[in-house]
């Protein structure tokens, strides 16, 4: 199956999440430790979390997608307004950048591990973010799209969850002004 035929089977195609696994999802993001923890948080009992989840991983695997579904729906409404590859890939990896330093579940999660479930699941949340990327960059006529977006995804995914201790974070505007003199030019038609 090509890129875009597997993003448009685990986004498109995606159940939403009925109410109560909602609830379960949403307390597991407010950083239960425990199903026990998720259970009550979420008003259920524990049982009931571990026959719609199976197990704390597949809990958090589940709600990986979930947020990345999110945080793509999110990028793909901004990235609408832009026409130019470049400035949808700046727009892209500031989005990116600041899920990484903001967005709780990965905010909390020690970055080998955050990086090990980025290509956990079946499709990865890493395969899944490639084949937005690819399916974007192919309807901006750009030249071998799965391989640049194979590139950027990983460049994105290294400068979002590998931040340097004690260095102040990047304001958006040199964020996008990075992306736009070194990332950018690699979706230019050679």
């Amino acid at each position: 199956m090509t890129l875009a035929g597997l993003l448009h089977r685990a986004l498109a195609d995606a159940p939403e999440d009925d109410p109560r696994d909602a609830r379960i999802l949403d307390a597991a993001l407010q950083g239960a430790a425990t199903m026990d923890e998720v259970a009550r948080r979420a008003g259920v009992g524990r049982m009931t979390v571990f026959r719609r989840f199976g197990s704390k991983e597949e809990l958090l695997e589940r709600l990986a997608v979930r947020e990345l579904r999110r945080f793509l729906d999110d990028v793909a409404a901004e990235l609408e307004a832009l026409d130019d590859p470049g400035e949808q890939v700046a727009a892209a990896f500031v989005a990116c950048v600041r899920a990484g330093a903001e967005h709780p579940l990965l905010a909390r999660t020690e970055p080998g591990r955050a990086l090990e479930r980025l290509f956990a699941g079946d499709p990865s949340p890493f395969e899944l973010g490639r084949a937005f990327v690819a399916a974007r960059l192919a309807a901006g006529r750009v030249a071998d799209p799965e391989e640049v977006a194979d590139v950027l995804v990983r460049l994105a995914a290294s400068y979002a969850l590998l931040r340097e201790p004690g260095r102040a974070p990047a304001s958006d505007d040199e964020l996008r002004a990075f992306a736009r003199r070194r990332l950018a030019p690699i979706t230019a038609r050679r």
